[in-house]
């Protein structure tokens, strides 16, 4: 019980060497603050809550799992909706999940009109991002793909590419930049566009 109270008594960035440190209560404590809101932004993604439930978990996995670097981040909440931003977007890029969007929006009584008009619009966007990521030159592409699919850091991208962290933060803005911008350029302005598009917000 004292240790809760100590936790609790102290700044995020204690709190983040705490659950560096190991210790389950901080990061229990961690998770309090931050599910929450995320668990918001992912289920006005995916609509489904057994999805967000599970991107929900795999999020606080990956931060477990990568708890060592937690000190060094500038901004926890930037770093766990980038984290999220990324299992979302891995989301609607994969078939088997945009299939499980459309059962689960079949079964879904008295809004089967308005959900086939949502399911359309994923579709087309989800190709569209597809199309915008496949125009990027290569190494753009590349360290957009490492960041995206591989959820790696700016520094473990630079040290795989041979890159300096300052080159690789270029590029992943350029991709970013260049995706939204294709995305703007390319599909009418719609509620579930702005969605996409602020997935691609560093």
């Amino acid at each position: 019980m004292a240790e809760r109270q100590y936790i609790e008594g102290e700044d995020e960035h204690l709190l983040l060497q705490l659950v560096a440190n190991g210790n389950k209560l901080a990061f229990e404590q961690l998770y309090e603050q931050y599910e929450g809101g995320v668990e918001k932004y992912v289920f006005f993604i995916t609509r489904s809550k057994e999805v967000t439930e599970e991107i929900i978990q795999d999020i606080f996995i990956s931060v477990w799992k990568k708890r060592e670097k937690l000190p060094a981040l500038t901004s926890f909440r930037g770093y766990l909706y980038q984290i999220a931003r990324n299992r979302v977007i891995s989301y609607l890029r994969s078939l088997k999940a945009r299939y499980k969007i459309v059962e689960l929006d079949e079964a879904a009584p008295g809004s089967r009109q308005t959900d086939a008009d949502h399911r359309v619009l994923y579709n087309q966007y989800y190709k569209m991002v597809l199309d915008a990521i496949e125009l990027l030159p290569g190494r753009k592409r590349e360290v957009f793909n490492l960041s995206l699919e591989e959820d790696l850091t700016l520094d473990e991208i630079a040290q795989r590419l041979g890159l300096s962290k300052s080159t690789v933060k270029q590029h992943l803005y350029s991709a970013t930049a260049s995706i939204r911008e294709y995305l703007q350029k390319h599909g009418d302005i719609t509620t579930t566009l702005l969605i996409f598009i602020a997935l691609f917000e560093y």
